[in-house]
């Protein structure tokens, strides 16, 4: 796990000059031993690739145009890449100074409602009847009022 001396199938994709899927389809057939299987994918035996899928033979003018290609593409990917990041980068920033504004914001409103609640309970209090029992005047009905 995680030696360097084995290849993913992208690798050896690369490596052989083949496509993925015949790679894939060579261990699927049980042509091309594996290594390891991973959950991250196959670890892939150089010696073993090269045995089942012998490097694609070009000439040297075709291998130096795609290098140069492929080193042009990886500049530019490369470069995607890294303003991709700092986007990235920039975006959890701001992220983070909305969520701690957010947090500020909440813990405001809890002492507000904590604050009013408290002011509640004090004026309900002022409300209620004070008086102690027992000095109640006595109530008479309305046929009582009337008599007199």
């Amino acid at each position: 796990m995680g030696n360097s001396t084995y290849l993913t199938l992208g690798q050896a994709a690369e490596m052989c000059g083949w496509s993925k899927g015949a790679i894939s389809k060579a261990i699927k057939s049980g042509k091309m031993s594996v290594h390891e299987k991973t959950k991250a994918g196959f670890q892939l035996d150089p010696a073993e690739v090269l045995r089942v899928f012998p490097k694609k033979t070009e000439t040297s003018l075709n291998e130096q145009l795609e290098t140069s290609e492929k080193h042009s593409v990886n500049s530019a990917v490369s470069t995607e890449v890294n303003a991709l990041r700092q986007q990235i980068a920039i975006a959890e920033l701001e992220r983070t100074r909305e969520r701690e504004q957010l947090t500020d914001r909440i813990e405001s409103l809890q002492q507000m409602l904590a604050d009013e609640k408290s002011e509640r309970r004090q004026l309900t209090g002022l409300l209620s009847d004070q008086r102690e029992k027992g000095t109640e005047p006595q109530r008479r009905g309305f046929w009582a009022r009337l008599r007199g």
